[in-house]
């Protein structure tokens, strides 16, 4: 029985180990305290540190989300002043001067919005307007995100795209073929 009393009196005189302090909680801590005297420093220094019994695992940081990298392109909803500006911008040096006679084409762009852009062809000069255009020759209806890859200069099958039931148009299939010939 003598060495259950002096385990016992051995466990009950141990010190309690205290728990680790992170890195953050000691700099927290040290920027608290007074500055202390040069000579008090080098002597804090020199003194062994007493390590704790046991280690607690670091803290985990909480996981920092990253923003999607963003591509360089067309914004992906533009309204319809920058729908036109691209639209003239991707098309101002197109010669249509080969066409004619008077060409209006209203296109009606939909997505989250809906815009009209107006084209219209005379006298070998190409315009293009933020607006709907009532006298047409030609109403085309198709998705924002079409006249976006048109822009971009990306391959666009019209034929497939009216087959699919994407793209249609209303009016002179004439005059919107004498259009594509001219533009595209």
């Amino acid at each position: 029985m003598a060495t259950k009393k002096t385990t016992i009196a051995a466990t009950a005189a141990a010190p309690v180990a205290q728990p680790a302090k992170t890195e953050a909680v000691k700099a927290a801590e040290e920027a608290k305290a007074p500055a202390a005297k040069p000579a008090e420093k080098t002597a804090a220094k020199k003194a062994p540190a007493k390590k704790p019994a046991a280690k607690k695992a670091p803290a985990k940081k909480p996981a920092e989300k990253k923003a999607p990298a963003k591509k360089a392109e067309a914004p992906a909803q533009p309204d319809r002043y920058e729908l036109a500006d691209m639209l003239r911008a991707k098309f101002e040096k197109k010669d249509v001067s080969g066409v004619n006679e008077k060409i209006a084409v209203e296109i009606k762009a939909y997505g989250d919005a809906e815009y009209y852009v107006y084209i219209l062809i005379e006298d070998g000069k190409l315009t293009i307007e933020p607006w709907g255009y009532i006298d047409n020759d030609v109403h085309i209806d198709m998705p924002i995100a079409d006249i976006l890859t048109i822009i971009k200069g990306d391959k666009y099958d019209f034929e497939a795209k009216a087959i699919s039931g994407d793209f249609y148009a209303i009016g002179s299939l004439t005059k919107l073929l004498k259009v594509k010939k001219a533009l595209f």
